[in-house]
């Protein structure tokens, strides 16, 4: 139990501060600028440079999935002990929304409101199936490297994938539902949430796939 209730804090708090993070930045943002492109810049940066610390910090405690997808992805591949899971995405779902929740807070919004930015389209539901797959891959694929290693892969890939998707790469389905309830550039219309969340169960099914094949091979 003493090791469930850490990795529950771990998983929380991590989640918590990445969509902190992700949102706070996109609020900052919109406030000081107009141009898009800059918004997309200053929260690309911040939410890379977010990940490297949050996954540095909490690696050796939990693992730093924050992503129900990821967590689901190394039960799978028995990297996870099945009777954690629930614990993890728990934590998850739960972290993530108290950080919209307080981001809204810090930039006097209301602490939840229904995020009205459309993000709908075969185009965008494709680039969220590639984004997903694409983390889980970098994330299996890095992880015989050590923390430091898997932490900037996922940090840089995330700051690319917001780029070079249409979707901008949630890639999370507890950091996609958390977006829901925020009115800014960094939301999502619940009517579309669903969609990038069945997006990114695609793209998690294709990646293991990929991953038994290369990486965990006998």
């Amino acid at each position: 139990m003493k090791n469930k209730s850490r990795y529950f804090l771990a998983e929380l708090l991590g989640s918590c501060f990445l969509v902190m993070i992700i949102v706070g930045s996109g609020l900052m943002a919109e406030n000081l600028t107009n141009d898009v492109a800059v918004m997309l810049i200053a929260n690309t940066i911040a939410t890379g440079a977010g990940l490297f610390v949050l996954i540095t910090v909490f690696a050796d405690v939990s693992g730093a999935h924050f992503n129900p997808f990821v967590s689901i992805a190394m039960t799978i591949t028995g990297k996870l002990k099945k009777k954690l899971l629930p614990y993890y995405i728990i934590a998850q779902l739960v972290g993530c929304l108290i950080g919209v929740g307080l981001a809204n807070f810090f930039f006097e919004h209301e602490i939840y409101e229904l995020s009205t930015k459309s993000r709908d389209g075969i185009y965008i539901f494709t680039s969220e199936v590639i984004a997903t797959l694409g983390l889980i891959i970098i994330i299996f694929g890095s992880m015989k490297s050590g923390k430091i290693a898997v932490a900037a892969s996922v940090g840089l890939y995330i700051t690319a994938g917001y780029w070079f998707t249409s979707s901008t790469s949630f890639a999370n389905p507890a950091v996609a539902l958390a977006r829901t309830f925020t009115e800014s550039f960094t939301g999502i219309s619940y009517l579309n949430t669903p969609y990038y969340i069945i997006a990114e169960f695609i793209g998690m099914i294709l990646a293991i796939y990929i991953v038994r094949k290369l990486f965990l091979y006998k």
